[in-house]
């Protein structure tokens, strides 16, 4: 093919090509980096914008928390409201009459004087107390579990009372003897106590001013002593003072 045809040729084909829009693609421009927006510097709240802050600032506390912070007075408001219900709200149960609700209130208040006596070792004044009580209170055992309760209290008091009584009085009976141990020797036969008073060192079931020796150790000397129709045991540690209780 010459040379014109070719140039005729290949100019048709790129019209041909436009029409068909076969056209070839430009790519499109980088666009230009954007600048961040300026950070506007933060104001400084000076000493009163904190206060401000602050105040918008709301405490929302879960359901179940227990706040440390109690109003006082409210408080002793209520505790002095429920004290006041507790001194009048002594009205009987159903069933029950007044006079049973009133006496079991009293039985309350008497067992706790008893107790009170009790911790304060005053044995004459707990046994004076509980026998005057329960004369009161035992004819109504029967008609309310309280009460009976109550009873069987005192009851258990007045028993420890009695055996605390008992036990100082064989006590002070006791060191009224004036034993003392000088000292423990030992002897093919078994060990013996040099007491105070005595002519001659004695052995266990020996008999000592109204006392047998039932045991002695190392350093001390354990003595039977009956008082009032009941046996007691009580110890000589050596070189103990009979009336203090102290060791010389």
């Amino acid at each position: 093919m010459s040379r014109p045809y070719t140039r005729i040729f290949l100019a048709m084909a790129a019209v041909a090509a436009v029409w068909a829009g076969d056209a070839p693609v430009v790519p499109p421009a980088t666009p230009a980096p954007v600048a961040p927006p300026a950070v506007k510097p933060k104001e400084s709240l000076g000493s009163f914008g904190h206060f401000a802050e602050e105040e918008k600032w709301i405490f929302d506390p879960q359901i179940t928390r227990q706040d440390v912070f109690y109003d006082l007075e409210a408080l002793l408001a209520a505790q002095i409201g429920v004290a006041e219900v507790a001194k009048t709200d002594i009205g009987p149960t159903p069933g029950q009459s007044d006079e049973l609700a009133v006496l079991r209130e009293w039985a309350k208040r008497e067992l706790l004087r008893v107790e009170n006596f009790v911790l304060a070792r005053k044995w004459d004044d707990a046994l004076k107390a509980t026998e005057t009580d329960l004369k009161k209170i035992q004819p109504r055992v029967g008609d309310d579990s309280a009460i009976a309760q109550i009873a069987d209290k005192m009851k258990r008091y007045r028993s420890q009372a009695e055996e605390a009584k008992i036990y100082e009085e064989a006590q002070a009976k006791f060191d009224a003897l004036g034993l003392k141990v000088e000292g423990i020797l030992w002897s093919p036969a078994g060990s013996l106590a040099v007491i105070s008073g005595e002519p001659r060192a004695r052995a266990m079931n020996e008999r000592v001013k109204d006392c047998v020796i039932i045991n002695i150790d190392t350093n001390r000397v354990d003595f039977l002593f009956h008082y009032n129709r009941r046996r007691f045991e009580f110890q000589r540690y050596v070189g103990e003072d009979a009336t203090s209780g102290k060791t010389k």
